[in-house]
């Protein structure tokens, strides 16, 4: 019996032995929302292969049947981050029941991998943005309205204001046309959550709300204190505000939270 258990005991560590593990985040993480990352596993015993690999991290696992020798396999596991900021994963677990199921050893690898992660967004329709002219916002974008660029000759309506009637094309038939404009440019967007309601966290989140809502569709920027981040439009830019809210408030503390 002794035997029996030194034998399958020095099985079972090199089971779990000369492995390499690496951690891929997402290119977004926000807070209390699960995300996929990647995990590299590599095999670097050139005689024996690794079976029955169970590998967690915080919370999460995922489980690798079976692993050739001097091969690798990327899985997917799922990590959930309850704060914004820097977060910090340092090792993972490997586990294995392999030979037989009476014992099973783990053994701690180190993976270091440092992520941003963006502020949970909570939607706020009563607490309004501040426009690049310090006027409160009141969450409705300008439609088709009378400036910008013509888009087509419309058939007149009754409706349409004397002004936009086109005289020049109305006078070679029978009926009006008035001229129908595209929707004009929105204005620039300058969000300051010193100015949304509730505590640091609230404000942050409404805030990181409000840029993830807008930056499609107008330009926005950040007021974080004295720093501005001038107005820009698209998905890049809402990513680099984000990225400034994820610290925003926490300058000057070390806290490094996990997942």
């Amino acid at each position: 019996m002794l035997a029996f258990m030194s034998v399958t005991g020095v099985i079972g560590m090199l089971n779990i032995k000369e492995l390499h593990i690496s951690l891929v985040p997402p290119e977004e993480l926000h807070a209390t929302q699960p995300a996929l990352f990647l995990l590299h596993v590599a095999n670097r015993k050139k005689w024996f292969p690794s079976f029955l690999l169970d590998i967690s991290c915080a919370n999460a696992a995922v489980l690798c049947p079976i692993l050739p020798r001097a091969s690798s396999c990327t899985l997917q596991i799922p990590l959930l981050f309850e704060k914004r900021g820097m977060a910090a994963i340092r090792q993972v677990r490997v586990s294995s029941a392999f030979p037989v199921n009476f014992f099973i050893r783990s053994w701690l690898l180190p993976v270091n991998c440092e992520v941003l992660v963006f502020p949970q967004q909570i939607p706020c329709g009563a607490a309004m943005p501040v426009d690049a002219g310090e006027r409160r916002d009141h969450g409705t974008l300008p439609r088709q309205g009378f400036e910008g660029e013509v888009e087509r000759i419309v058939e007149y309506t009754g409706r349409e204001p004397l002004k936009l009637i086109h005289w020049r094309l109305s006078a070679r038939g029978e009926e009006f046309k008035v001229k129908e404009f595209g929707e004009p440019s929105a204005e620039p967007l300058l969000i300051d959550p010193e100015r949304l309601p509730g505590g640091l966290e609230e404000r942050v989140s409404c805030a990181a709300w409000l840029v993830w809502k807008y930056a499609e569709k107008r330009p926005v920027g950040l007021a974080a204190g004295k720093e501005r981040i001038p107005p820009q439009q698209g998905k890049r830019q809402a990513r680099k505000l984000l990225a400034r809210l994820a610290l925003y408030g926490l300058e000057g503390t070390s806290r490094v939270p996990g997942p």
